[in-house]
């Protein structure tokens, strides 16, 4: 199919148009081109492309047309994997349909079950949620779906995978068989082809990252890295490296606490997320880091497919996942819609065998990075300062600068020249930062606001990690 000029050209509703228009989006990205022409014929669909391409538009427009307003019933389910997946596309169809009046309705567990049946009754359109709640409120006959026209899955390879399908099976039986069913997801194991002939009926397949499953603006890196340094090293790459924001991951829930507490003991601004916490606490911390009140979250795989945050500059892997599924859903938390991002890896001994099978399924183009000096790590914050200090006094105006020219000088010549001098930055940053002056100190992280990153310089290194 041809590149289409706007979303115009696909034929949709001038209210879904100014919607869009209102949301920033101009022109379909390549997956929306492809898949909103075919699902708006009927056609089931079956698509897999890289995170942050625009899928959740993709499924959401054709959503949106295909509501009936007149009639106050569910027309369309959207089943995601995590509650974080679950509140971001919800929010993202809603505004959407928003020139509509389409009502969007995000059910999952953790949430009070009343309000969404409250919901339910009140006449949700479009259901976005997770198999658990869903298939709850199916079985108290909360739910019906004898209307629903479209049905999503999201996140497809972790939906029809063993962890879901017992639950899968059972929401089938509730759903019509005259419908259309759509899968998306950036990766598509072999194990789930069968079951997708399953639930379709003689899909189209849109394959956009058959040969590229991530992001090619994001770097990949790694570092071999005994287990018992991971943390010292972890905190030097984001002290040298200073990330707008970034997302550290890991395989357990235990591994999660560790990190956030050293991270926070050495005074970064960081926060955690793991299924262990409450949906209201979850709710909160990444409130928090969207506001950048945090600048790092350490996390499992629970919200490795729910964070969608536009200007997430580095992606951490502090453990390798079992699979490289998992790997790509993690990197594919940065370099969203175009942008550049750098992915690294900490990669242990008993790493080596899953790091390696991720690096040779999705043909990496890897680098490898050495551990940050001390004295490297010291330069980029001596560098920072003082490019900080330069910006703010390009607003000293002209005149101040030459009414405290005896004072500037008087200083220069002061024999406690050093100490007048670290008193003045010291006394010119927020309590709550410090200075690295000593080993184990709380080092100094400028908080900042999130800016597009540049591309990164690559380097000749491109071999896959050996154990050393």
């Amino acid at each position: 199919m041809s590149q289409q000029a706007d979303f115009a050209s696909l034929g949709l509703s001038e209210a879904t148009l100014k919607a869009l228009r209102k949301m920033g989006y101009a022109n379909p990205t390549a997956v929306q081109n492809e898949t909103i022409p075919l699902t708006l014929e009927g056609h089931d669909l079956v698509v897999q492309s890289r995170t942050g391409t625009g899928k959740t538009g993709a499924l959401g427009i054709p959503i949106i047309e295909g509501i009936n307003l007149d009639r106050g019933v569910v027309q369309a389910i959207v089943l995601t994997p995590t509650r974080e997946l679950a509140i971001q596309v919800k929010d993202e169809v809603e505004k959407i349909g928003s020139g509509r009046g389409v009502k969007v309705l995000a059910i999952y567990g953790g949430d009070s079950i009343n309000a969404q049946i409250n919901g339910i009754e009140d006449g949700a359109h479009v259901v976005v949620g997770t198999p658990g709640r869903i298939l709850d409120l199916l079985k108290r006959n909360c739910l019906k779906l004898g209307d629903v026209k479209r049905l999503v899955l999201d996140e497809a390879d972790r939906m029809l995978d063993m962890g879901f399908a017992q639950e899968m099976s059972e929401i089938m039986r509730f759903m019509p068989e005259k419908r259309q069913t759509a899968l998306f997801s950036a990766t598509i194991p072999l194990g789930i082809r069968g079951l997708i002939y399953h639930y379709l009926n003689e899909p189209r397949w849109v394959l956009l990252s058959e040969d590229f499953a991530y992001v090619k603006e994001v770097r990949h890196t790694y570092l071999i890295v005994p287990k018992m340094h991971k943390d010292d090293v972890l905190a030097k790459l984001i002290e040298h490296d200073q990330p707008t924001s970034s997302m550290i991951f890991c395989n357990t829930r235990e591994e999660v606490r560790g990190v956030a507490n050293f991270l926070s003991r050495r005074g970064l601004p960081v926060a955690m997320i793991s299924s262990d916490l409450t949906q209201r606490k979850r709710e909160q911390v990444m409130a928090s880091f969207k506001a950048d009140e945090i600048h790092h979250l350490v996390a499992t795989d629970v919200a490795a497919r729910g964070i969608d945050i536009e200007e997430l500059s580095h992606v951490f892997i502090y453990s390798t996942p079992d699979s490289p599924e998992a790997y790509i859903h993690r990197a594919g938390r940065t370099g969203r819609i175009g942008r550049g991002g750098e992915v690294i890896s900490l990669v242990g001994a008993t790493d080596l065998v899953s790091f390696n099978r991720c690096a040779n399924r999705y043909h990496l183009d890897l680098v490898e990075r050495s551990t940050p000096t001390d004295d490297e790590v010291r330069a980029r914050r001596t560098e920072r300062l003082v490019g900080e200090i330069s910006e703010k006094a390009r607003l000293v105006a002209p005149e101040d600068v030459e009414a405290l020219r005896p004072v500037t000088e008087a200083i220069s010549t002061h024999p406690d020249r050093d100490l007048l001098i670290s008193h003045l930055i010291l006394g010119s940053r927020p309590k709550s930062e410090a200075l690295d002056t000593e080993e184990g100190a709380a080092p100094l992280h400028t908080s900042r606001p999130r800016e597009k990153r540049g591309r990164r310089r690559r380097s000749s290194s491109r071999s896959r990690p050996r154990s050393q």
